[in-house]
Protein backbone atom coordinates (compact mmCIF):
# COMPACT_ATOMS: atom_id res chain seq x y z
CA UNK A 1 0.00 0.00 0.00
CA UNK A 2 1.33 3.53 -1.28
CA UNK A 3 1.00 6.29 1.32
CA UNK A 4 2.63 10.10 0.00
CA UNK A 5 4.29 11.65 2.29
CA UNK A 6 3.24 14.91 3.46
CA UNK A 7 6.72 15.60 5.14
CA UNK A 8 9.12 15.68 2.18
CA UNK A 9 13.05 15.48 3.37
CA UNK A 10 13.94 18.11 0.37
CA UNK A 11 17.18 16.09 -0.83
CA UNK A 12 18.97 16.47 2.36
CA UNK A 13 18.96 12.84 3.24
CA UNK A 14 17.84 10.95 6.07
CA UNK A 15 19.27 9.46 9.35
CA UNK A 16 18.49 5.48 10.36
CA UNK A 17 18.44 5.51 14.02
CA UNK A 18 18.85 1.65 15.21
CA UNK A 19 16.53 1.11 17.96
CA UNK A 20 16.44 -2.72 19.00
CA UNK A 21 18.98 -5.26 17.70
CA UNK A 22 22.81 -5.75 17.65
CA UNK A 23 23.28 -2.20 16.43
CA UNK A 24 20.92 -0.56 18.91
CA UNK A 25 22.29 3.24 19.16
CA UNK A 26 24.06 3.35 15.60
CA UNK A 27 23.08 6.68 14.34
CA UNK A 28 23.23 5.81 9.99
CA UNK A 29 23.35 9.13 7.72
CA UNK A 30 22.71 8.14 4.31
CA UNK A 31 22.87 11.05 1.83
CA UNK A 32 22.44 8.45 -1.39
CA UNK A 33 19.82 8.65 -3.67
CA UNK A 34 19.14 4.71 -3.22
CA UNK A 35 20.57 2.00 -0.72
CA UNK A 36 19.98 -1.91 -0.14
CA UNK A 37 19.53 -2.91 3.99
CA UNK A 38 20.13 -6.43 4.42
CA UNK A 39 22.55 -9.00 6.56
CA UNK A 40 25.11 -9.38 3.30
CA UNK A 41 28.07 -7.67 3.41
CA UNK A 42 27.03 -6.27 -0.06
CA UNK A 43 24.27 -4.37 1.04
CA UNK A 44 24.67 -0.11 2.17
CA UNK A 45 23.65 -0.20 5.11
CA UNK A 46 24.45 -4.11 7.17
CA UNK A 47 22.20 -5.34 10.09
CA UNK A 48 23.79 -8.46 11.40
CA UNK A 49 20.55 -10.22 12.58
CA UNK A 50 18.95 -13.80 12.20
CA UNK A 51 15.47 -12.13 11.03
CA UNK A 52 16.98 -10.31 8.48
CA UNK A 53 17.40 -11.40 4.71
CA UNK A 54 20.30 -11.06 2.92
CA UNK A 55 18.88 -8.07 0.73
CA UNK A 56 16.08 -7.54 2.86
CA UNK A 57 14.70 -3.80 1.46
CA UNK A 58 15.58 -1.49 -0.41
CA UNK A 59 15.29 2.56 -0.12
CA UNK A 60 15.38 5.19 -2.42
CA UNK A 61 14.46 8.26 -2.93
CA UNK A 62 11.23 10.25 -5.36
CA UNK A 63 11.79 13.46 -6.21
CA UNK A 64 10.90 14.97 -2.33
CA UNK A 65 9.98 11.91 -1.05
CA UNK A 66 11.75 8.48 0.42
CA UNK A 67 10.12 4.70 -0.84
CA UNK A 68 10.87 1.82 0.95
CA UNK A 69 10.66 -1.24 -1.33
CA UNK A 70 10.62 -5.18 0.54
CA UNK A 71 13.22 -7.37 -1.81
CA UNK A 72 11.41 -10.28 -1.29
CA UNK A 73 12.43 -11.05 2.57
CA UNK A 74 11.44 -14.22 4.66
CA UNK A 75 10.12 -11.77 7.99
CA UNK A 76 9.18 -9.01 6.05
CA UNK A 77 9.52 -5.68 6.03
CA UNK A 78 6.91 -2.73 8.32
CA UNK A 79 6.36 0.95 9.06
CA UNK A 80 4.80 1.34 12.45
CA UNK A 81 3.79 -2.49 12.89
CA UNK A 82 2.19 -2.61 9.49
CA UNK A 83 3.85 -5.01 7.33
CA UNK A 84 4.35 -3.60 4.03
CA UNK A 85 5.90 -4.25 0.51
CA UNK A 86 6.30 -0.76 -0.99
CA UNK A 87 5.01 2.23 0.67
CA UNK A 88 6.58 5.90 1.61
CA UNK A 89 8.17 6.30 4.73
CA UNK A 90 7.50 9.92 6.56
CA UNK A 91 10.04 11.27 8.72
CA UNK A 92 9.78 9.65 12.87
CA UNK A 93 8.25 6.36 11.24
CA UNK A 94 9.67 3.40 12.91
CA UNK A 95 10.72 1.13 9.78
CA UNK A 96 10.98 -2.49 11.03
CA UNK A 97 13.44 -4.96 8.82
CA UNK A 98 12.51 -8.53 10.29
CA UNK A 99 13.07 -7.43 13.86
CA UNK A 100 15.47 -4.70 13.46
CA UNK A 101 13.67 -1.48 13.84
CA UNK A 102 15.02 1.91 12.61
CA UNK A 103 13.39 5.68 13.09
CA UNK A 104 13.40 7.62 9.96
CA UNK A 105 14.59 10.53 10.68
CA UNK A 106 15.35 13.73 9.07
CA UNK A 107 19.18 14.52 8.76
CA UNK A 108 18.97 17.61 11.15
CA UNK A 109 16.57 16.35 13.91
CA UNK A 110 17.65 16.49 16.98
CA UNK A 111 18.70 12.91 18.47
CA UNK A 112 16.43 11.23 20.76
CA UNK A 113 16.72 9.05 23.64
CA UNK A 114 16.71 5.16 22.88
CA UNK A 115 13.56 3.09 24.22
CA UNK A 116 14.57 0.57 26.85
CA UNK A 117 15.07 -2.79 26.26
CA UNK A 118 13.21 -3.42 29.63
CA UNK A 119 9.69 -4.60 29.39
CA UNK A 120 8.98 -3.43 32.69
CA UNK A 121 9.39 -0.24 34.56
CA UNK A 122 8.66 -1.00 38.22
CA UNK A 123 5.12 -2.59 38.39
CA UNK A 124 4.15 -1.17 34.78
CA UNK A 125 4.70 -3.92 31.87
CA UNK A 126 4.96 -3.35 28.28
CA UNK A 127 7.07 -5.18 25.74
CA UNK A 128 5.81 -2.31 22.63
CA UNK A 129 7.96 0.48 21.30
CA UNK A 130 5.40 2.64 22.50
CA UNK A 131 6.20 1.78 26.09
CA UNK A 132 9.61 0.87 26.17
CA UNK A 133 9.87 4.33 24.74
CA UNK A 134 7.95 6.18 27.98
CA UNK A 135 10.33 3.27 29.97
CA UNK A 136 13.13 5.17 28.60
CA UNK A 137 12.35 8.35 29.39
CA UNK A 138 11.77 7.60 32.87
CA UNK A 139 14.84 5.19 33.26
CA UNK A 140 16.66 8.98 32.46
CA UNK A 141 14.81 10.85 34.94
CA UNK A 142 14.18 9.09 37.37
CA UNK A 143 17.16 8.95 39.67
CA UNK A 144 16.98 12.82 39.37
CA UNK A 145 14.80 15.10 40.96
CA UNK A 146 13.19 16.98 38.06
CA UNK A 147 9.21 17.44 38.19
CA UNK A 148 7.16 14.85 35.83
CA UNK A 149 3.56 15.52 34.67
CA UNK A 150 2.19 12.20 33.41
CA UNK A 151 -0.30 12.68 30.86
CA UNK A 152 -2.72 9.93 29.70
CA UNK A 153 -6.09 8.66 29.71
CA UNK A 154 -8.49 6.94 32.90
CA UNK A 155 -7.01 3.49 33.61
CA UNK A 156 -3.38 3.40 31.59
CA UNK A 157 -1.07 3.14 34.88
CA UNK A 158 0.14 7.02 35.71
CA UNK A 159 -0.11 6.14 39.76
CA UNK A 160 2.38 2.69 38.96
CA UNK A 161 4.41 4.82 36.76
CA UNK A 162 4.89 7.71 39.81
CA UNK A 163 5.51 4.90 42.44
CA UNK A 164 8.00 3.28 40.47
CA UNK A 165 9.66 6.55 39.67
CA UNK A 166 9.86 7.15 43.44
CA UNK A 167 11.10 4.01 44.03
CA UNK A 168 13.72 3.83 41.74
CA UNK A 169 14.89 7.06 43.26
CA UNK A 170 17.19 8.47 45.95
CA UNK A 171 14.07 9.17 48.03
CA UNK A 172 12.95 5.72 47.67
CA UNK A 173 13.29 5.71 51.73
CA UNK A 174 11.19 9.06 52.30
CA UNK A 175 7.23 8.75 51.87
CA UNK A 176 5.49 8.72 48.93
CA UNK A 177 2.57 10.89 49.56
CA UNK A 178 -1.14 10.93 47.11
CA UNK A 179 -3.37 14.07 46.69
CA UNK A 180 -6.33 13.75 44.51
CA UNK A 181 -7.19 16.91 43.08
CA UNK A 182 -10.38 15.82 41.77
CA UNK A 183 -12.12 14.23 44.89
CA UNK A 184 -11.18 16.99 47.06
CA UNK A 185 -13.47 19.31 48.00
CA UNK A 186 -12.37 22.54 46.43
CA UNK A 187 -12.31 24.57 49.95
CA UNK A 188 -10.44 22.21 51.72
CA UNK A 189 -7.67 21.60 48.70
CA UNK A 190 -5.47 24.32 49.79
CA UNK A 191 -5.62 22.76 53.54
CA UNK A 192 -4.67 19.00 52.10
CA UNK A 193 -1.89 20.59 50.06
CA UNK A 194 -0.09 23.01 52.54
CA UNK A 195 -1.77 22.04 56.23
CA UNK A 196 -3.52 24.61 58.71
CA UNK A 197 -3.00 26.38 61.86
CA UNK A 198 -5.92 25.33 65.07
CA UNK A 199 -8.71 27.76 64.20
CA UNK A 200 -7.81 28.98 60.41
CA UNK A 201 -11.55 27.72 59.57
CA UNK A 202 -15.13 25.56 60.73
CA UNK A 203 -13.64 22.21 61.96
CA UNK A 204 -9.90 23.32 62.00
CA UNK A 205 -9.60 21.75 66.08
CA UNK A 206 -5.76 21.59 65.63
CA UNK A 207 -2.77 22.22 63.64
CA UNK A 208 -2.74 19.77 60.67
CA UNK A 209 0.21 19.19 58.19
CA UNK A 210 -0.35 18.91 54.44
CA UNK A 211 1.11 16.41 51.97
CA UNK A 212 4.16 19.10 51.28
CA UNK A 213 5.06 19.06 54.94
CA UNK A 214 4.22 14.52 55.28
CA UNK A 215 6.25 14.20 52.29
CA UNK A 216 9.07 16.00 53.48
CA UNK A 217 12.51 13.97 52.33
CA UNK A 218 10.09 12.18 49.69
CA UNK A 219 7.41 12.69 46.68
CA UNK A 220 4.50 14.45 46.37
CA UNK A 221 1.70 12.57 44.19
CA UNK A 222 -0.19 15.59 42.56
CA UNK A 223 -2.92 13.31 40.63
CA UNK A 224 -5.48 14.51 38.44
CA UNK A 225 -4.05 18.15 38.17
CA UNK A 226 -5.84 19.09 35.92
CA UNK A 227 -9.15 19.20 38.28
CA UNK A 228 -6.97 21.48 40.42
CA UNK A 229 -9.22 24.84 41.14
CA UNK A 230 -7.66 28.11 39.17
CA UNK A 231 -7.33 30.53 42.08
CA UNK A 232 -5.45 27.80 44.13
CA UNK A 233 -2.71 27.44 40.95
CA UNK A 234 -0.67 30.87 41.33
CA UNK A 235 -0.68 29.59 44.93
CA UNK A 236 0.87 26.23 44.06
CA UNK A 237 3.21 27.54 41.50
CA UNK A 238 4.63 29.98 44.45
CA UNK A 239 5.61 26.97 46.66
CA UNK A 240 7.17 24.96 43.80
CA UNK A 241 8.97 28.06 42.93
CA UNK A 242 10.45 28.72 46.54
CA UNK A 243 10.21 25.35 48.46
CA UNK A 244 8.52 27.27 51.33
CA UNK A 245 4.57 27.36 52.38
CA UNK A 246 2.33 29.12 54.52
CA UNK A 247 -0.15 26.73 56.13
CA UNK A 248 -3.68 28.08 56.06
CA UNK A 249 -4.45 30.64 58.68
CA UNK A 250 -0.71 30.49 59.29
CA UNK A 251 1.91 33.09 59.03
CA UNK A 252 5.27 31.36 59.22
CA UNK A 253 6.67 29.77 56.05
CA UNK A 254 7.84 26.76 56.83
CA UNK A 255 10.52 24.74 54.28
CA UNK A 256 10.43 21.57 52.75
CA UNK A 257 12.05 19.28 50.57
CA UNK A 258 10.04 16.66 47.98
CA UNK A 259 9.67 15.94 43.95
CA UNK A 260 6.67 16.39 42.18
CA UNK A 261 5.10 14.17 39.97
CA UNK A 262 2.07 15.52 38.73
CA UNK A 263 -0.45 13.41 36.58
CA UNK A 264 -4.06 14.28 34.15
CA UNK A 265 -6.50 12.94 32.19
CA UNK A 266 -6.50 15.83 30.34
CA UNK A 267 -4.80 17.34 27.74
CA UNK A 268 -3.03 20.57 29.71
CA UNK A 269 -2.05 22.38 27.01
CA UNK A 270 -5.59 22.55 25.15
CA UNK A 271 -6.91 23.59 29.28
CA UNK A 272 -3.86 26.41 29.19
CA UNK A 273 -4.89 27.72 25.76
CA UNK A 274 -8.26 27.66 26.97
CA UNK A 275 -7.18 29.99 29.95
CA UNK A 276 -8.42 27.13 32.33
CA UNK A 277 -5.26 26.30 33.86
CA UNK A 278 -2.23 28.61 33.94
CA UNK A 279 0.84 28.77 31.82
CA UNK A 280 3.23 29.19 33.84
CA UNK A 281 2.22 26.25 36.64
CA UNK A 282 2.04 24.19 33.30
CA UNK A 283 5.37 24.30 31.94
CA UNK A 284 7.06 24.59 35.76
CA UNK A 285 5.17 20.55 36.02
CA UNK A 286 5.90 19.80 32.48
CA UNK A 287 9.81 19.70 32.52
CA UNK A 288 9.18 16.13 31.71
CA UNK A 289 5.85 15.13 30.37
CA UNK A 290 5.46 11.85 28.79
CA UNK A 291 2.19 10.89 27.60
CA UNK A 292 0.92 7.15 28.44
CA UNK A 293 -0.46 5.90 25.63
CA UNK A 294 -3.65 4.15 25.65
CA UNK A 295 -3.70 0.12 25.81
CA UNK A 296 -5.60 0.19 22.07
CA UNK A 297 -2.34 1.80 20.75
CA UNK A 298 -0.25 -1.12 21.96
CA UNK A 299 -2.24 -4.12 21.45
CA UNK A 300 0.78 -6.22 21.16
CA UNK A 301 1.48 -6.12 24.83
CA UNK A 302 -2.28 -7.21 25.81
CA UNK A 303 -1.05 -11.21 25.48
CA UNK A 304 1.74 -9.97 28.05
CA UNK A 305 0.14 -8.36 30.63
CA UNK A 306 -2.93 -11.27 30.77
CA UNK A 307 -0.11 -13.42 31.32
CA UNK A 308 0.89 -11.07 34.44
CA UNK A 309 -2.38 -10.44 35.67
CA UNK A 310 -3.05 -14.55 35.80
CA UNK A 311 -0.37 -15.48 37.07
CA UNK A 312 -1.58 -13.11 40.48
CA UNK A 313 -4.61 -15.80 40.93
CA UNK A 314 -4.61 -18.78 42.88
CA UNK A 315 -3.55 -21.84 40.78
CA UNK A 316 -5.79 -23.95 39.22
CA UNK A 317 -8.46 -21.15 39.11
CA UNK A 318 -7.61 -19.40 35.44
CA UNK A 319 -6.99 -21.24 31.71
CA UNK A 320 -5.13 -18.88 29.08
CA UNK A 321 -7.87 -17.85 26.35
CA UNK A 322 -7.84 -20.00 23.20
CA UNK A 323 -7.01 -18.10 19.60
CA UNK A 324 -10.73 -17.12 18.99
CA UNK A 325 -10.61 -15.42 22.73
CA UNK A 326 -6.80 -14.07 22.46
CA UNK A 327 -8.38 -12.21 19.11
CA UNK A 328 -11.62 -10.76 20.74
CA UNK A 329 -9.54 -9.34 23.74
CA UNK A 330 -6.42 -8.30 21.37
CA UNK A 331 -9.33 -6.61 19.34
CA UNK A 332 -11.59 -4.56 21.86
CA UNK A 333 -10.44 -1.34 22.25
CA UNK A 334 -10.60 -1.15 26.58
CA UNK A 335 -11.91 2.02 27.06
CA UNK A 336 -11.09 1.90 30.56
CA UNK A 337 -7.33 0.55 29.59
CA UNK A 338 -5.06 -1.47 31.42
CA UNK A 339 -7.38 -1.42 34.78
CA UNK A 340 -10.11 -2.72 32.37
CA UNK A 341 -7.99 -5.38 31.39
CA UNK A 342 -7.15 -6.05 35.13
CA UNK A 343 -10.92 -6.57 36.02
CA UNK A 344 -11.74 -8.70 33.08
CA UNK A 345 -8.70 -11.72 33.79
CA UNK A 346 -10.07 -11.10 37.62
CA UNK A 347 -13.76 -11.30 36.43
CA UNK A 348 -12.87 -14.47 33.87
CA UNK A 349 -11.40 -16.64 36.46
CA UNK A 350 -14.02 -16.05 39.57
CA UNK A 351 -17.45 -15.90 36.54
CA UNK A 352 -16.40 -18.12 33.77
CA UNK A 353 -17.54 -21.70 33.85
CA UNK A 354 -14.38 -22.81 32.15
CA UNK A 355 -12.01 -20.32 33.98
CA UNK A 356 -10.92 -19.16 30.29
CA UNK A 357 -10.19 -15.68 30.17
CA UNK A 358 -12.53 -13.94 27.89
CA UNK A 359 -14.57 -10.75 27.16
CA UNK A 360 -17.13 -11.78 29.98
CA UNK A 361 -20.17 -9.44 31.00
CA UNK A 362 -22.30 -9.79 33.79
CA UNK A 363 -24.46 -6.97 33.94
CA UNK A 364 -28.78 -8.34 33.89
CA UNK A 365 -31.85 -5.98 33.54
CA UNK A 366 -33.98 -6.20 37.25
CA UNK A 367 -37.06 -7.58 37.00
CA UNK A 368 -39.61 -4.72 35.67
CA UNK A 369 -37.04 -2.50 34.39
CA UNK A 370 -36.99 -1.45 30.58
CA UNK A 371 -33.41 0.20 30.65
CA UNK A 372 -30.60 -0.03 32.65
CA UNK A 373 -27.40 2.21 33.14
CA UNK A 374 -24.06 -0.02 32.12
CA UNK A 375 -21.37 1.04 34.84
CA UNK A 376 -17.30 0.00 34.14
CA UNK A 377 -16.43 -1.52 37.01
CA UNK A 378 -13.02 -0.98 36.59
CA UNK A 379 -13.58 3.29 37.09
CA UNK A 380 -14.04 4.97 40.37
CA UNK A 381 -17.17 6.96 41.20
CA UNK A 382 -15.41 9.94 39.88
CA UNK A 383 -14.38 8.72 36.74
CA UNK A 384 -17.45 7.10 36.20
CA UNK A 385 -19.28 10.24 36.83
CA UNK A 386 -17.14 11.89 34.14
CA UNK A 387 -18.35 9.56 31.80
CA UNK A 388 -21.46 9.70 32.04
CA UNK A 389 -21.16 13.65 31.54
CA UNK A 390 -19.37 13.45 28.64
CA UNK A 391 -22.18 10.93 26.92
CA UNK A 392 -25.05 13.58 28.42
CA UNK A 393 -23.49 16.33 26.90
CA UNK A 394 -22.74 14.79 23.61
CA UNK A 395 -26.17 13.64 22.73
CA UNK A 396 -27.85 16.87 24.35
CA UNK A 397 -25.25 18.33 21.47
CA UNK A 398 -26.36 16.76 18.86
CA UNK A 399 -29.76 17.22 19.73
CA UNK A 400 -29.44 21.04 20.46
CA UNK A 401 -28.12 21.86 17.36
CA UNK A 402 -30.17 19.76 14.94
CA UNK A 403 -33.08 21.56 16.78
CA UNK A 404 -31.31 25.33 16.51
CA UNK A 405 -31.19 23.49 12.41
CA UNK A 406 -27.13 24.20 12.91
CA UNK A 407 -27.04 27.52 13.82
CA UNK A 408 -24.84 28.00 16.59
CA UNK A 409 -26.28 31.75 17.95
CA UNK A 410 -29.62 30.27 17.95
CA UNK A 411 -28.26 27.33 19.68
CA UNK A 412 -26.55 28.78 22.39
CA UNK A 413 -29.44 31.50 23.00
CA UNK A 414 -31.56 28.42 23.56
CA UNK A 415 -29.40 26.73 25.92
CA UNK A 416 -28.02 29.93 28.10
CA UNK A 417 -24.70 29.68 26.72
CA UNK A 418 -21.87 31.34 26.17
CA UNK A 419 -21.46 31.19 22.13
CA UNK A 420 -17.34 30.72 22.66
CA UNK A 421 -17.98 27.59 25.04
CA UNK A 422 -20.67 26.12 22.57
CA UNK A 423 -18.24 26.28 19.86
CA UNK A 424 -15.18 24.81 22.04
CA UNK A 425 -18.09 22.21 23.21
CA UNK A 426 -18.79 21.43 19.80
CA UNK A 427 -14.93 20.81 19.02
CA UNK A 428 -14.42 18.88 21.99
CA UNK A 429 -16.99 16.17 20.59
CA UNK A 430 -16.41 16.34 16.94
CA UNK A 431 -19.35 17.69 15.53
CA UNK A 432 -20.12 19.60 13.02
CA UNK A 433 -22.64 22.03 12.64
CA UNK A 434 -23.11 22.27 9.49
CA UNK A 435 -24.85 18.71 8.93
CA UNK A 436 -28.16 20.20 10.63
CA UNK A 437 -27.77 24.02 8.44
CA UNK A 438 -29.58 25.18 5.89
CA UNK A 439 -27.37 26.39 3.07
CA UNK A 440 -24.23 25.38 4.81
CA UNK A 441 -24.71 28.64 7.24
CA UNK A 442 -23.91 27.84 11.06
CA UNK A 443 -24.05 31.71 12.68
CA UNK A 444 -27.11 33.10 10.83
CA UNK A 445 -27.57 36.04 13.24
Amino acid sequence: MLHEDQHPLRHLGYRLVVLTGELRGRDIEVTSDAITIGKSRSCDVVLPDDSVSRVHAEIRREGDAYRVVDKGSTNGSFIDNARVSDAFLKPGDVLGIGKVQMRFLPRDARAELLPSEADRFGDVIGRSLAMRKIFGVLERVASTDVTILLEGETGTGKDLIARAVHQMSPRREGPFVVVDCGAVAPNLIESELFGHEKGAFTGAHQRRQGAFELADKGTVFLDEIGELPKDLQPKLLRVLETRRLRRVGGTDEVDFDIRVIAATHRQLREQVEAGEFREDLYFRLAVVAPTIPPLRERREDIPLLIEHFSRRLPPGMWKPPDPEAMARLVGYDWPGNVRELRNVVERSAYLSPTGVIDLITTGKKPQGSSEQVDFDPTLTFREQKERAVELFEEAYLAWLMQRAEGNISRAAREADMDRKYLHKLLRRYGIDAKQWSRGGRTDDD
